[in-house]
């Protein structure tokens, strides 16, 4: 009887032992915490949050993604460059903490044409991480041989005003399309430059004030242009124009009762030197014409530019230089931005001549002048 209890005592004791070996096992299936340590479970182990990585768009400098996380307390992100070890600890002590996990993120200051790898950890509410150590790879583009921009933006009730600012263009036009014309569409660099309006000066900025816009209208202005590289961009800015209460108003009409003209054939164009006066005013322009005849005044509609240079205007164009004075005080008006002059046949040798300019001081003021009759040909005597 004593050995039956002897034994009895044995068998208890190796019970003991076993039960409390089992109860200090590790579980593998608890998570591993941030810091390396294992969080023991009194229950079940707990549930790793999920995480993905969803890339909206990678540009020269920048990376914008979104985050796909379920059971995520908290999510951190970091960027390094390809080739460089990352732990889970340094995404956490060195990256971004995510403030709004439903919105896209955007990282920026980034090196062009580079390797990238994008990390992330998410945390649950029992501190248990998600950390995948492969991340999500992305390269950056390739930095562009040409950039414009749009500034300067401004209108008046019929007109859109703004100018374009190239770098490394060989070829520019643009376009000014009403804002409700462009729902659920969107303009291509490609349609742009075929149908587009050309900006002739490419290697330093152009003013540009296009006219025939509505008013209280919304606009959109595109600029597309091709580097020598023929990579191709597209830009644009929106602008509403003034309503008729902003009208520009013009100054007095000038009539004027008297015109000659001369024409000075060069290569294939005639520059035709206006010369209209009256009693108190003397008014000279000059305006270039293709396949024109130096002693018959071409008609058609010959635009002056802001930006364009000095020297002999091109075809359809009015020259830089001009001159208008007003002969009782001796004063020139120089105040002119940019405009047209109107040259139209009323009859066989009869002309209307209508002369509008902008003002550079006030774009909602004008000069305008305008003579009807038979021009002479010839420098007007003196």
């Amino acid at each position: 009887m004593r050995n039956f209890y002897f034994k009895l005592a044995i068998l208890t004791l190796v019970s003991w032992s076993l039960f409390a070996a089992v109860g200090c096992s590790n579980d593998d299936h608890n998570g591993y915490k941030l810091g390396g340590k294992e969080k023991p479970k009194p229950g079940e182990p707990a549930a790793k949050a999920t995480l993905k990585v969803e890339v909206v768009e990678v540009g020269e400098e920048s990376i914008s993604f979104k985050f796909q996380a379920i059971g995520a307390e908290k999510i951190y992100y970091l960027i390094q460059k390809k080739e460089q070890e990352v732990t889970e600890e340094r995404v956490v002590n060195l990256g971004q903490l995510v403030g709004d996990a439903t919105a896209t993120q955007l990282v920026d200051a980034l090196e062009a044409d580079q390797d990238y790898v994008l990390y992330a950890v998410a945390v649950n509410k029992e501190g248990v991480a998600t950390f995948d150590k492969a991340g999500t790879a992305f390269r950056t583009k390739k930095a562009a041989d040409i950039r414009i921009t749009i500034t300067d933006v401004d209108s008046t009730n019929e007109r859109v005003i703004f100018t374009v600012n190239p770098t490394g263009a060989v070829r520019m036009r643009y376009m000014v399309v009403e804002k409700v014309m462009m729902e659920g569409r969107e303009m291509t660099a490609e349609e742009v430059l075929e149908e587009g309006s050309t900006i002739v000066k490419v290697d330093g900025p152009t003013a540009l004030k296009p006219k025939g816009m509505k008013p209280n209208t919304d606009y959109i202005i595109y600029v597309a242009g091709v580097s020598a590289t023929d990579t191709r961009i597209l830009v644009s800015a929106e602008v509403r124009t003034k309503d008729d209460s902003q009208a520009p108003i013009d100054e007095e009409l000038l009539q004027m009762t008297q015109m000659n003209f001369e024409g000075d054939a060069v290569d294939n164009t005639v520059v035709y030197y206006l010369y209209l006066s009256n009693e108190k005013w003397d008014v000279q322009f000059s305006v270039g014409a293709a396949q024109a005849s130096e002693d018959v005044l071409k008609e058609g509609r010959y635009i002056r530019n802001a930006s364009q240079g000095p020297g002999r205007p091109g075809a359809d164009q009015v020259a830089k230089a001009f001159k208008i004075l007003n002969k009782e005080t001796g004063t020139l008006d120089t105040d002119i931005d940019y405009g047209e002059i109107r040259i139209a046949k009323t009859a066989a040798t009869t002309y209307k001549v209508e002369i509008e300019m902008v003002r550079r001081s006030d774009a909602t003021k004008r000069f305008k002048a305008i003579f009807t009759g038979i021009p002479v040909y010839g420098q007007p005597r003196s």
